[in-house]
């Protein structure tokens, strides 16, 4: 409940709209504008990256094309497929030639560099080997596994891959070579005369492609088309096959737990070229852009904290203080000011305010006072009212016992109205000891048994102290004069009125209870409504309505009376009043 409270408060709210207001729109901005900063670094970064694969794909070309150009040099040499297919040659002849190739492998290894050894093979072993290098003896290759793949690929070029160990010496180098083959064939027949083969210095090649990196931990690869690793940078996977399948075009996969970005590249050998491109580091760019933006909201954010408190200190406050002095005027205290009578809106809503309290101040006392005159009025006009009605009935009583020359009893009962009299004229003030009231009571149970042939008894139980309780004059008689008229004196029996008091707390509750026929229930409902029992005819009908309100109106509107119908028979009516005299209402009514 504290925190609807404080949710509907003018100032959470004016702090909140600032906030969001302020704090909505930066997010949306800052989030849009990321979100569109990095599609479009990504994007570029990924077209980069692309762009690198691309152009390390056409260097890849460019070298391996002039490998494969250097290849076909010796295919298309005439001295070659001379040496190779003519039997016939002397061993001068074939010296000459012998010599003329060489002379043209040594010109292929000049232009390319790159080139360690360039060997041709005579398929029928009749000249063994034509080489550059003559002083290098190698193993026989007749049946080696690279050999047997050139023979099957039948003139088409075949590349070998980066291997620590070359493939004509058998023997470790130091450095990676990797090698080309190509079958020659007769230019008549077309059947296979020789095999020549190319080992190549990798390091060229390696220093190139290792100087491409995406990141700190990107890097790229090259496949064949078995998708054997030809290079890559651990030296340790040559030749050994790509756990990963080769993906057709730029391919998202999760490699070891990272995101990564694969950009293949295919090159004109066959062979692939693929870069691996981690996701975390191509948008990492992308990640200082979404930090500066948190930055900025946040910096935004406190900023609309500060502005808004600021906001709630110059207007929010002011509001929420004038709500709480009209709450306090509300509850009654009409002595609150507003302290903030500036020259804003707000300053002169204090000031009217302020006004209005004084203005309210003035009515509400101006009104008190025509109250105070208006309950004086109505209880003297009670007062003139009940005793009238008491003195009806009285000396309606007496002219019975005189028509009935019941002397004696007249003079009794008029005495006993002399003194009943005396004592409710009320000379010393409108409010009597309750003791004092229960003895006019005793006289005015003398008058009543002289009316009725049987007996009537009043019983009256007063814990010592109540006796000094301040009770309005004349305020017992009227309930018990309705318990004898309406209850008691349809019964042929002895009648017995029986008055307690208790005290309850701070109240004194009188019980005024009689052994007489009771009230019917569908009479209780208007019982005490005295505007309704003043309409009807005769003095009856008003006592128990005329106490009722003579006690609200001294006492205020919980006080009054209660009447039930007790279940053994008979009437109760209880009267609640302040036991020490409580907040009268009109303490001089009676004047």
């Amino acid at each position: 409940m504290r925190g609807y409270r404080r949710l509907h408060s003018i100032v959470t709210q004016l702090f909140l709209f600032f906030f969001i207001g302020t704090t909505l729109p930066v997010l949306m901005m800052g989030f849009l504008s990321f979100h569109k900063s990095a599609s479009i670094v990504e994007e570029q970064v990924g077209k980069v990256a692309s762009l690198t694969i691309t152009q390390v794909s056409d260097k890849l070309n460019m070298f391996f094309k002039k490998l494969d150009d250097s290849s076909m040099m010796v295919l298309n040499s005439k001295v070659v497929h001379g040496i190779l297919e003519d039997p016939d040659l002397s061993q001068y002849d074939l010296n000459l030639k012998v010599k003329e190739g060489k002379d043209l492998l040594t010109s292929i290894m000049i232009n390319s560099p790159e080139i360690i050894d360039v060997y041709v093979f005579d398929i029928k072993r009749n000249n063994s080997v034509l080489s550059a290098d003559s002083l290098m003896s190698i193993p026989s290759q007749w049946e080696s596994a690279w050999f047997q793949s050139i023979l099957e690929a039948r003139g088409q070029t075949v590349w070998f891959g980066l291997s620590d160990t070359s493939y004509l010496k058998q023997t470790s180098m130091g450095f990676p070579v990797f090698g080309l083959g190509r079958a020659i064939r007769s230019w008549d027949t077309g059947e296979i005369v020789g095999v020549m083969f190319f080992e190549i210095m990798g390091d060229v090649l390696i220093d190139e492609l290792n100087h491409v990196q995406f990141g700190d931990t990107g890097y790229m690869y090259v496949a064949n088309d078995e998708n054997r690793f030809f290079y890559h940078p651990d030296p340790a996977m040559y030749g050994k096959r790509s756990p990963v399948e080769l993906p057709t075009g730029p391919t998202e996969y999760e490699w070891n737990d990272k995101k990564t970005l694969m950009i293949p590249s295919r090159l004109n050998n066959g062979w692939h070229v693929v870069g691996m491109v981690p996701l975390k580091e191509l948008t990492a760019d992308s990640a200082s852009i979404r930090s500066f933006t948190v930055w900025i909201v946040l910096g935004s954010m406190l900023a609309a904290i500060g502005i808004g408190y600021y906001m709630t200190r110059k207007i929010g406050n002011p509001l929420v203080h004038l709500s709480r002095l009209m709450r306090r005027s509300e509850a009654g205290d009409l002595s609150v000011r507003c302290r903030n009578v500036g020259p804003s809106e707000i300053g002169q809503l204090g000031r009217s305010f302020n006004k209005m309290i004084e203005q309210i101040d003035l009515l509400i006392q101006r009104i008190a006072a025509e109250e105070s005159e208006k309950k004086k009025a109505e209880i003297r006009a009670l007062r003139y009212q009940i005793n009238p009605h008491f003195l009806y009935n009285t000396l309606n009583s007496i002219r019975w016992m005189a028509k009935l020359n019941r002397t004696n009893d007249v003079d009794k009962a008029v005495a006993a109205l002399v003194h009943l009299l005396e004592g409710s004229l009320g000379r010393s003030g409108v409010f009597i000891r309750l003791g004092d009231e229960l003895e006019l009571l005793r006289q005015y149970m003398i008058i009543q048994k002289y009316r009725y042939d049987h007996p009537i008894e009043l019983v009256v139980d007063c814990p010592a102290g109540m006796e000094d309780v301040q009770i309005p004059r004349m305020l017992l008689q009227p309930i018990v004069e309705n318990a004898i008229f309406h209850g008691i004196a349809p019964l042929d029996d002895k009648g017995v009125i029986r008055v307690v008091i208790r005290r309850q707390q701070e109240d004194a509750m009188i019980h005024i209870e009689d052994n007489g026929i009771g009230i019917e229930p569908e009479k209780l409902a208007g019982l005490l409504d005295y505007e309704r029992n003043r309409s009807k005819q005769g003095m009856t009908h008003i006592g128990l309505s005329h106490v009722h309100q003579t006690v609200r109106l001294y006492y205020g509107s919980r006080y009054g009376l209660n009447v039930e119908r007790k279940e053994e028979g008979g009437t109760r009516v209880t009267i609640l009043i302040p036991a020490n005299g409580g907040d009268i209402h009109v303490q001089s009514a009676a004047r």
